[in-house]
């Protein structure tokens, strides 16, 4: 038997008590083993709300927020790892919630970096009944504490209650603990549980299994044109489950991952599309351009409002208030656009084309691909596309100069972007040390064309906006100083891209990137 020191969480197999007082007392009578007594305390009922965001970021770090009310607002608490710190709240929250929106002080702090840009909501939804129950000896003094507590699920669905009984030495009692444990367990209505908390227990009595959800299998003999629908019916999903997130505008991934899906989409009909029926392509496949275009005006303020407090904190001759006017002028452009993409998520040729695409691409899922009857495989169109398309990228990094003009650098841009994903599409039929590293490889050059481009477009973007303000109305001169500062720091920025592009595109054309190609694929 293991020396009882740290608390023990016993699950109850009996029926549940609902915290009856006399009911509590009659499941834990072995506990007194004919020589403890046993004292009851009040009986508390609560709401606990569990939450995550949709990706489950706190579960990742091992972070766990709850909103606990009994009456009034409640109470929100993180527990991160074992240290756990609350804060009470003044009134009623609204989920979902991004973490500006959440109280300040220590849950805030504890939570912030995990969650990053996205928003809590609440995952499982929980009605607690507990007692504490201390054991005690001839002498009326408390060996043991034990906490009844009854979990009921009632959101996202309603589950039994279950029982679980968490037995907490007291200092100097070791002895009385080690009987106390026996006992429960030799009367055979309670056993030990790995305790991953209330809350893993709710997750598992709901069916929830916070995990992130893994790509479509694709197989190295499985047909190409199958594999390429696998691929595009995965990208159609992510880009249908995000669009209440959006509509709703709970935080800005969800736009960013609808429109990652809409590129990947359209990259990988370019690339790969030939091998569908071309009536499925030639009905559905300009749809894609419509989308992603209607997503690009919210998705770059977006980018702009979630940097807007750094660049604003990194002026030097003006100060991060000068740039106000132009903050609200972002913040309306932004509702505006927003507004516009709502409409047209709401739209019936949107449905029609998600709806419509879907199904014609699990038409071509449907077909039996047992006898392939000489058709090309996933292996084989992999090695094809890939090293044709790695010879176009080679080509125009290989054109790069000092002096190439800044639609030459965006061109290589876009063929490094559609070779990442066609990559990505193809990694399960690749060597997969070979495709880390020539993924980490690319993305070098990627993070310096980003650069390249980021700079100047918000540099143009930056002179448009300060035109826009003028035309409005007379803004205050700092503002426009402080919009100068900033474009200028953009031009910096892209001339740095531009310096470090020829370093980068050296060292991805050496052989040691070549050498990493040619052991990717077959």
């Amino acid at each position: 038997m293991p020396k009882v020191s740290q608390p023990l969480t016993l699950r109850w197999h009996g029926e549940p008590a609902r915290g009856e007082e006399q009911a509590v007392l009659a499941a834990l009578a072995p506990a007194k083993a004919d020589r403890y007594e046993l004292a009851v305390g009040p009986r508390r009922t609560r709401t606990v709300t569990y939450l995550d965001t949709v990706d489950w970021r706190l579960h990742a770090k091992g972070i766990v927020l709850s909103h606990e009310r009994a009456s009034g607002p409640g109470t929100l608490t993180v527990d991160g790892r074992g240290e756990e710190n609350s804060t009470r709240l003044t009134e009623s929250p609204q989920w979902p919630a991004r973490v500006e929106q959440l109280p300040e002080g220590e849950v805030r702090d504890g939570v912030a970096a995990a969650m990053w840009v996205r928003a809590v909501a609440p995952v499982v939804r929980a009605r607690v009944v507990s007692r504490e129950v201390a054991v005690l000896d001839d002498e009326r003094k408390t060996v043991v504490r034990l906490d009844w507590v009854e979990l009921t699920g009632t959101e996202p669905s309603a589950t039994r209650p279950l029982v679980r009984v968490t037995l907490r030495p007291v200092l100097g009692y070791g002895g009385a603990a080690k009987r106390v444990r026996k006992a429960l367990e030799a009367c055979g209505d309670f056993a030990e549980i790995e305790d991953g908390g209330a809350y893993a227990t709710l997750l598992e009595a709901e069916g929830i299994a916070p995990e992130e959800s893994a790509p479509p299998a694709i197989s190295a003999d499985m047909p190409a044109d199958v594999a390429v629908a696998t691929a595009l019916h995965g990208f159609a999903g992510v880009i249908a489950v995000n669009v209440d997130g959006v509509l709703d505008d709970i935080d800005t991934e969800f736009l960013h991952d609808l429109r990652v899906a809409v590129r990947r989409t359209r990259s990988l009909l370019k690339l790969a599309g030939d091998v569908l029926p071309p009536e499925l392509v030639r009905r559905y496949g300009s749809g894609f351009k419509w989308l992603g275009d209607a997503t690009t005006p919210t998705r770059d303020l977006d980018v702009y409002l979630l940097e807007f407090d750094t660049l604003a904190a990194g002026l030097v001759a003006g100060e991060p208030g000068d740039l106000a006017p132009f903050g609200e002028l972002l913040a309306s452009e932004r509702e505006k656009a927003r507004r516009a993409l709502a409409r047209t998520l709401r739209s019936q040729r949107f449905t029609r084309l998600i709806e419509g695409w879907q199904a014609g691409l699990a038409d071509v899922l449907e077909r039996d691909w047992s006898e392939q009857d000489g058709r090309l495989t996933a292996e084989a169109l992999a090695a094809e596309r890939v090293r044709g398309m790695v010879a176009k990228v080679i080509k125009r990094a290989k054109a790069i100069t000092p002096d190439s003009p800044a639609e030459d650098v965006h061109r290589l841009r876009k063929r490094c972007k559609e070779l990442r994903y066609l990559l990505e599409v193809v990694k399960p039929v690749c060597d997969a040390t070979a495709h880390r590293a020539v993924i980490k490889d690319l993305k070098k050059v990627q993070d310096v064309l980003g650069a390249f481009q980021d700079g100047e477009v918000q540099s143009h973007s930056l002179r448009d906006y300060a035109e826009r303000l003028q035309s409005s109305g007379r803004p205050p001169a700092a503002t426009l100083l402080a919009m100068g500062e900033l474009s200028a720091s953009f031009v910096t920025m892209q001339r740095q891209a531009r310096h470090d592009l020829t370093g980068a595109l050296r060292k991805f054309l050496g052989p040691a990137t070549h050498e990493r190609i040619e052991d990717l694929l077959p």
